[in-house]
């Protein structure tokens, strides 16, 4: 008998209904291509397909992956080998001689997108996750929702070439960036839907953190501010904060405002010119930061393994005076690395591929797992030298689901291991054991131990 309260979120298991505006004959075309490349034995693995919403060959691979997310690095490309060691949950990166003398936590998650019974749920959706989030001395998120004073568009593409909007209204702001009397530090808002409500909506969202004393990154108010660096502090530290997302789904940037995002195009070019990110970096440690969080929201959507690209461009990042590396945008969680740098052997520099989605906007067993990452951030002591480090990480697998109760649905986010002890509902047993495979596959299956 089940004495559970959770449940799957009743949402689409994936995103096939974001076609439905689509005209038959584009529908027809997808589900043509879909069905001759599946039955060709391909998209199973990585394809090297361009991003065009224009292109029915991208729509079909793009809804593929919701339904069937890619468990396998590009043929070829050595990433499931090189990212192997790394299949853990707690890493000690510190040399083993230091000192520590004061350290700190910082809390990272990945996307907060508008997403079902959140509104109702305010003070109550964090409740399993609210010390592995806000215990933390900082918190960061990716808010990948737009504000707007205009009218709050339907999450669906309008035709053939458009890509999907997200937009909250104040009241889901609320809820998901802030939990009694605590709220996150700062928030990235280079994304690829910042702009979906155009300048206005950058206005308004900012607005908004303005006012409640949230940081933001990634986006600025004026030319003067872009061509400064986000410094804040942690303690008595100082870190500095480096923002860019792969585009910003095509949408217009304001002619009078060409630096209002930072962008640089992951994915969309070849060779991508990252000169800004590394002066940024340059920037942050000029202006005294004891470290530097670059956080990036780049990746392939639905794919567990990052592109191999994004390896040399990580490790470039870190090799440029990145201490971390916090990525978002694929919708599912992927492989992280700790890279021990050749600019200085004591650090080692945590790169977090993915977080994936702490909200989502959809219900597929790989979409509502997300982790929390929480990184240690010492000042102390190695061989006779003060130092500031990253010195360790842990990740914790964690969901997205519908809590019942009297009655109502509420939304609910709880640690994975805490689901495995629990009395599950039938349907809802099946559904975790899916989840589990995805998070074994990334994190191996010593998470399994936490008492979270």
């Amino acid at each position: 008998m089940s004495d559970s309260k959770y449940f799957p979120i009743d949402l689409p298991r994936d995103l096939s209904d974001l076609t439905k505006n689509f005209p038959e004959a584009a529908k027809e075309a997808v589900a043509r291509i879909t069905q001759e490349r599946l039955a060709e034995g391909l998209w199973h693995a990585p394809a090297e397909i361009e991003f065009d919403p224009n292109n029915s060959e991208f729509i079909a691979y793009w809804l593929q992956k919701t339904r069937a997310p890619l468990r396998q690095a590009l043929p070829g490309s050595g990433v499931e080998e090189q990212l192997e060691p790394f299949r853990k949950t707690r890493f000690e990166l510190a040399p083993r001689d230091f000192k520590t003398d004061t350290e700190y936590r910082l809390s990272a998650v990945g996307d907060l997108m508008f997403a079902k019974n959140v509104e109702e749920s305010r003070d109550r959706m964090y409740g399993p996750v609210e010390e592995l989030i806000f215990g933390a001395d900082f918190a960061f998120a990716n808010l990948e929702s737009t504000l707007t004073s205009g009218e709050v568009k339907e999450f669906a593409v309008a035709e053939k070439g458009d890509t999907p909007y997200i937009n909250i209204t104040p009241s889901q702001y609320g809820a998901l960036v802030k939990h009694k009397g605590s709220q996150f530090d700062i928030v990235q808002l280079a994304n690829n839907h910042i702009l979906d409500c155009g300048d206005e909506g950058v206005a308004t969202t900012t607005g908004h953190l303005a006012r409640d004393g949230i940081e933001f990154v990634g986006v600025y108010a004026s030319e003067a501010e872009s061509r400064t660096v986000k410094c804040v502090p942690l303690g008595d530290l100082k870190i500095g904060w480096v923002a860019h997302t792969w585009s910003v789904n095509f949408k217009p940037v304001p002619e009078d405002k060409p630096w209002v995002c930072d962008i640089t195009p992951f994915h969309l070019e070849n060779d991508p010119d990252t000169t800004r990110i590394e002066q940024q970096i340059a920037q942050a440690r000029a202006a005294g930061c004891d470290l530097v969080i670059v956080a990036l929201h780049w990746g392939l959507e639905h794919e567990f393994y990052p592109h191999p690209d994004q390896l040399a461009w990580a490790r470039r990042f870190a090799e440029a005076g990145a201490d971390a590396i916090i990525g978002h945008h694929p919708h599912v969680i992927q492989f992280s690395e700790m890279y021990r740098t050749q600019r200085d052997p004591d650090i080692t520099v945590p790169i977090l591929y993915s977080l994936g989605n702490l909200t989502p906007a959809y219900s597929g067993p790989a979409t509502v797992l997300s982790l929390v990452a929480n990184l240690r951030i010492a000042k102390g002591q190695l061989r006779g030298k003060s130092r500031m480090l990253i010195s360790g990480l842990e990740l914790t697998p964690v969901v997205f689901l519908c809590e019942k109760e009297d009655g109502q649905d509420f939304a609910s986010i709880v640690p994975l291991a805490k689901l495995n002890r629990l009395s599950l509902a039938p349907e809802t047993r099946a559904y975790v054991g899916e989840i589990n495979e995805f998070a074994d596959l990334v994190l191996g299956n010593h998470w399994r131990e936490s008492k979270a």
